[in-house]
């Protein structure tokens, strides 16, 4: 009975350590992510703020997007996001349109040169990911888009 009960404190014990290292590992990720964040906005326009990045990022997803609609998937307050708008408007990578169903509403768009900028970063992007995890089997990239994949809908489903 007492080995069963040391069994099951020493699986507890690992359970720990694999919890720790696991939240560690994701620490680093999100530190590479804001660093990337940073990188990315100054290649894009010297004067874009990280924070702006996936309002913009979400822009050119949606091609045509209300700021509503923005704050609810990015969960982000109106007023932030009407600065982050009047920002990327005032560098040329956004523009308004009034919805043609609802002239209270604006669209906001992409530009070109947005769309340009952002090509050039997300093939650049692309590339060195793949340089960097080009000696990685099927297999691991594989289990990593599965894991990655899980994360993401166990996180944003409590």
């Amino acid at each position: 009975m007492e080995t069963a009960s040391n069994e099951a404190a020493t699986r507890g014990t690992e359970r720990a350590e694999l919890y720790e290292a696991a939240e560690q590992q994701l620490l680093d990720f999100v530190a590479v992510i804001s660093r990337t964040k940073r990188e990315v906005a100054a290649r894009m326009e010297h004067r874009l703020t990280p924070a702006a990045l996936p309002v913009l990022g979400l822009i050119m997803r949606s091609k045509r997007i209300s700021q509503s609609e923005i704050c609810d998937r990015l969960l982000i307050d109106k007023a932030a996001l009407s600065r982050m708008v009047a920002k990327l408007e005032e560098l040329g990578l956004v523009t308004r349109e009034v919805d043609p169903e609802d002239r209270r509403v604006s669209q906001l768009l992409p530009t070109d040169l947005a769309v340009t900028r952002w090509r050039e970063w997300l093939h650049s992007w692309r590339m060195d990911l793949r340089a960097r995890m080009e000696q990685w089997s099927d297999g691991d990239l594989g289990a990593l888009t599965s894991l990655i994949g899980r994360l993401n809908l166990d996180i944003a489903c409590p």
